[in-house]
Formats: structure tokens, C-alpha cells, sequence
């Protein structure tokens, strides 16, 4: 199914933090109509009500009633498969929140459906859109330092305790590990390349719940680089993208780099994008001064970069950024953090 439309039509299933965010978004941008929210809870018809449009309670009302051009999906990930499916099965490109579904059959039966009705799916890895990512892939790639070497994540913050009086957000599955790090790990195999095996140890020494609290885990990548992350959602400490970065503006902005690429010519800092080398090019060496070089560069919105694009991708004029697949693979290499700490073993992250 080929659609071209000059201004697509944009219905968001699921009204929670995320999912309100993106409909406030498609209400307010030049470039698409929000045409209906669907989400049988409670707080959606204020929601619809505020901002102008029909409220549904039922997937099947929206997509049949307004007829959408698009929709973004922002329900708990267990229900990915059923509302996305439902979309694509009638030829409406979908935006999928990460991750693209909570289980890599369910992805790859996403997938499928996708290839089957000619129909996109962009996955909503949004730090993608951002423009810091984008000036660092374009140094990663064109060698700005050197061949990367290695790879060292920190991702550390306190979620407060009343997050965990919701009781799902105690349960195995929860975790930092599928709800934050798959971020992170989304940007590795962005400015990294493909994660050919995965080792990883969690605990729950912090809180004492079922669900991990802290986590260790090793990457080696294709490329023959190698990488870290070490994240706890238990310790007050200000080393977080939303932190570095000022996108959540209620999280502390504590302007620390948690990422740091290391390479053969030099190294850096992220997302900052300090670049760090010798002074003396033509005998480096750590007797050597050493210079930091700051790049800087336009910041954006992600979320309406993303949101820019996803009506590109409406339109057919673009593929998508982040599709079915890329999403797929993302899903698989943090899936594996759980897979080797249980089992004690590196687990091979390949696809077929």
C-alpha cells in the first residue's frame, strides 16, 4: 500500500506520561493532525477533551472511525503486538515506543506482519533524532578518533520509592535492564556497530525486590571493540543520558558525560562530544600534554525530530530510521543481559 498524503493524519493508542507527550506534540506541529487518542483508562477523555480530539476507548473505534494515517503506540510493551498488528494489518504505518515489543517472537511476528502489508514501522529509539548522536556517529565513522577500541557506559540515578509503589514496576521484567538500558544499548549499536556477544551480572542488593536493581554488563562488538555498561537504578548519582542531556527536564540536570569512546587517535565524551588527543600528534604518549577539543553543535528536540520524520515516513518519502528489524536486534542484545546472567554464560547475540 502506497500512501501519499500532504499533511498525515496522526492517532496516538495509549495516553500515559509518554503517549499524552507525543499527542501534545502531533496537536501542536504544522506538519500532521492529531485525528483521535485511544486508551480505555480513566484520564483519557480529559485528555481527548484537552487537547480537541475523539477518545476512544477501543483500538478498533479509532483506527476504523477516524481513519488514520499513522498512529504511535505507547502501551505497556505486552500489548504491542495486538495494537500495532491491528494498525498494520490496515496498511497504518505505526511508531512503536521502545522496545518494539517484550519478547523476540513477538518482534519478529511484528515484522512479518509489516513485510507482509508493505506497511513501516519506525521503533521510537528517539535519541537517534538528536543531534549530539548524529555529530557523534559522523566522528565515530569517519574516524575522529582513531579505531574505537572500546566503549565505557554509566548509567546511574535514584528512582524515587514511591515509583515502586505501583506493584508490576517489582517484578521480574521491570527493570531498569528493559526500560532504561535498552537505550543505551540502542546507541551502542548506532555509533558502535552490531553486539556479537553479550556476558552480564545483575543483583537486587539495593532495594531487595525481584526485580534487578544493578547491572554489569560486557559487550564485544563485531568491529572487535569491546564495551561496558554498569547502571543501578538505586544510587543517587547524577551519570544518565536525561541528566547529561536536559531532555526530561524533571530529572536533575547534572551536565555529566556517561558515555566515553576510546580509540586509537583519541577518545570521546559523550554527549557533550569532548574529544580528547595528544597535543603532539607525531609522538603521542601519556608523557605527552594532552588537549580537549569541544564540539559544538545546534541542539534539538528528539522527540519532534522523531515525530518530523515519522510523517516523512507516512508519506513514503523516507524509510524508516529505526524499522522493524533495527528495533528486532536491539530487543535481542538486551534481552541477552538477562539471558547471561541467569545462565552464568556469554550469550551470541547473532541473528538469522
Amino acid at each position: 500500500m502506497n500512501k501519499r498524503v500532504d499533511k498525515p493524519r496522526i492517532g496516538v493508542i495509549g495516553v500515559g506520561w509518554i503517549g499524552y507527550r507525543h499527542a501534545k506534540y502531533c496537536g501542536s506541529h504544522a506538519n500532521c493532525e492529531l485525528v483521535g487518542i485511544s486508551d480505555p483508562g480513566p484520564v483519557a477523555s480529559k485528555a481527548g477533551a484537552e487537547l480537541g480530539v475523539p477518545c476512544f476507548a477501543s483500538v478498533d473505534d479509532l483506527l476504523d472511525r477516524v481513519k488514520p494515517d499513522g498512529v504511535i503506540i505507547a502501551t505497556p510493551t505486552q500489548l504491542h503486538l495486538e495494537t500495532a498488528g491491528r494498525a498494520l494489518e490496515r496498511g497504518v504505518a505505526v511508531l512503536i515506543e521502545k522496545p518494539i515489543a517484550d519478547t523476540v517472537a513477538k518482534a519478529r511476528m511484528l515484522v512479518d506482519i509489516a513485510k507482509r502489508r508493505n506497511t513501516p514501522i519506525l521503533v521510537g529509539h528517539h535519541r537517534r533524532h538528536n543531534s549530539a548522536v548524529k555529530e557523534a556517529r559522523r566522528l565515530l565513522i569517519e574516524g575522529g578518533i582513531g579505531r574505537l577500541l572500546a566503549v565505557s557506559v554509566l548509567w546511574a540515578v535514584k528512582k524515587p520509592d514511591d515509583y515502586f509503589d505501583v506493584s508490576w514496576r517489582k517484578e521480574k521484567g521491570a527493570g531498569p535492564v528493559l526500560i532504561n538500558l535498552i537505550h543505551e544499548i540502542d546507541l551502542l549499536r548506532h555509533l558502535c556497530g552490531e553486539i556479537e556477544t553479550v556476558s552480564a551480572i545483575v543483583t537486587s542488593e539495593g532495594r531487595g525486590n525481584a526485580v534487578e536493581d544493578t547491572v554489569v554488563a560486557m559487550f564485544k562488538f563485531n568491529s572487535g571493540a569491546v564495551g561496558t555498561i554498569t547502571a543501578s537504578d538505586a544510587t543517587p548519582a547524577p551519570w544518565s543520558w536525561d541528566s547529561a542531556t536536559g531532555e526530561n527536564p524533571a530529572i536533575y540536570q547534572g551536565r555529566e558525560n556517561a558515555f566515553r569512546f576510546l580509540g586509537s587517535k583519541g577518545s570521546l565524551e559523550f554527549p557533550d562530544l569532548f574529544i580528547w588527543r595528544y597535543v603532539d600528534q607525531e609522538k603521542p604518549g601519556w608523557l605527552s600534554p594532552i588537549s580537549r577539543e569541544s564540539r559544538v553543535i545546534q541542539q534539538n528536540e528528539a522527540y519532534i525530530a522523531q515525530l518530523e520524520h515519522f510523517c516523512r515516513v507516512i508519506r513514503r518519502e523516507e524509510a524508516p530510521l529505526i524499522d522493524g528489524e533495527d528495533g528486532l536486534r536491539t530487543l535481542t542484545a538486551t534481552l541477552a543481559i538477562h539471558e547471561s546472567a541467569e545462565t552464568g554464560m556469554p550469550v551470541t547475540t547473532a541473528m538469522d
